[in-house]
């Protein structure tokens, strides 16, 4: 015979039975997510794998696992082949990333990500150290941002990162052409969305409010001997906005100026001083245009890296980008030039 609820347990059915079905499912995703979290390994404690298997990225195989609380790891062991590193061991990653040349290109959140490896128990074996999936996307950011302050004996790893980079994207998107078709049985569309969601914030959260990262503004202060007072301030010399689109804009993706001029023509200036009502960036898509200003931007940062006059960094910047070489007499702003 059943036992008799309370009178609690009632009231909260009726208040459940009054939320829409999706605030219902809602909450029973997050109790199911709750009682998987506990699974744990009843002799040391550490999360358990619930599946696991072998990514293909290019021409290198790694180890992958999902845990029950959801999480995408990929094992250390894997990061050091994924890098295509001689020696596959944990400590060859770790000892590779602490490099005086990498090591310094790496920022410090990574760093804490690096040093604090997930700790789990694989289906089989012994316990096993990894990483969530998007630290290995991030090393190798940071390794093809250091391109060109690589060693000889180490520009393998920027040609791997990119490699892995590039097999990333395109696994991503067919994931996603996968779950919006319902090709997949097994589709968790919500998690698949908010994953994406939270990866595209990240990816684009630098460029909220700044339409450049401070690596471009550190540049031309260094190029022109000035002294940046106040490294948080979001205030330049005027004279930094024509060199950014003699450098940045009018080059961008090959288009000499073309894009520049869609952008000027859908935003132009409106105040007295020269300002605009929003952002040139604004105008960008998310999914080529953002992408292509990015890449641009930290190339023309690589260059002036690798110089210390800005003598050397015409040169340098003319020969990566020959269409950009000005016209005579057309007037264009050069750093070789005092505004």
């Amino acid at each position: 015979m059943a036992s008799k609820k309370s009178p609690q347990s009632l009231g909260g059915k009726a208040r459940a039975d009054k939320l829409p079905a999706q605030a219902r499912k809602e909450i029973a995703r997050k109790a199911a997510l709750a009682r998987h979290s506990a699974k744990t390994d009843p002799e040391t404690g550490l999360p358990l794998a619930r599946s696991e298997g072998t990514l293909p990225i290019g021409d290198v195989n790694i180890d992958v696992y999902v845990l029950w609380d959801r999480r995408r790891l990929v094992s250390k062991r894997a990061m050091a082949r994924a890098l295509g590193l001689k020696s596959e061991g944990g400590n060859a990653f770790l000892k590779t990333l602490s490099g005086k040349t990498i090591g310094s290109a790496i920022p410090e959140n990574l760093w804490e990500k690096i040093n604090n490896p997930v700790i789990f128990k694989p289906l089989s074996g012994d316990p096993a150290h990894g990483y969530e999936a998007a630290v290995l996307i991030e090393v190798c950011d940071a390794l093809i941002d250091a391109r060109d302050d690589l060693l000889p004996s180490q520009k393998f790893l920027a040609r791997q990162a990119e490699i892995i980079i590039r097999a990333a994207a395109k696994i991503g998107i067919i994931a996603l052409i996968d779950e919006a078709t319902g090709f997949i049985e097994d589709k968790r569309k919500e998690e698949y969305r908010e994953l994406w969601r939270d990866f595209v914030r990240d990816e684009f959260r630098q460029w909220e409010g700044a339409e450049f990262p401070d690596d471009i503004f550190d540049l031309i202060y260094k190029l022109y001997g000035l002294k940046r007072f106040n490294p948080k301030s979001t205030q330049h010399p005027k004279f930094f906005g024509k060199i950014l689109r003699k450098y940045i804009w009018i080059p961008l993706a090959n288009s000499n100026g073309a894009i520049l001029e869609q952008l000027d023509e859908k935003n132009p200036v409106i105040y007295a001083n020269g300002g605009r009502r929003y952002k040139l960036f604004q105008f960008l898509s998310d999914e080529v245009g953002l992408p292509a200003l990015k890449q641009h931007i930290w190339q023309v940062v690589g260059i002036g890296r690798s110089v210390k006059t800005k003598e050397q960094f015409d040169r340098s910047f003319y020969a990566a980008f020959p269409q950009a070489i000005p016209n005579k007499g057309g007037g264009q702003l050069s750093l070789f030039d005092e505004p």
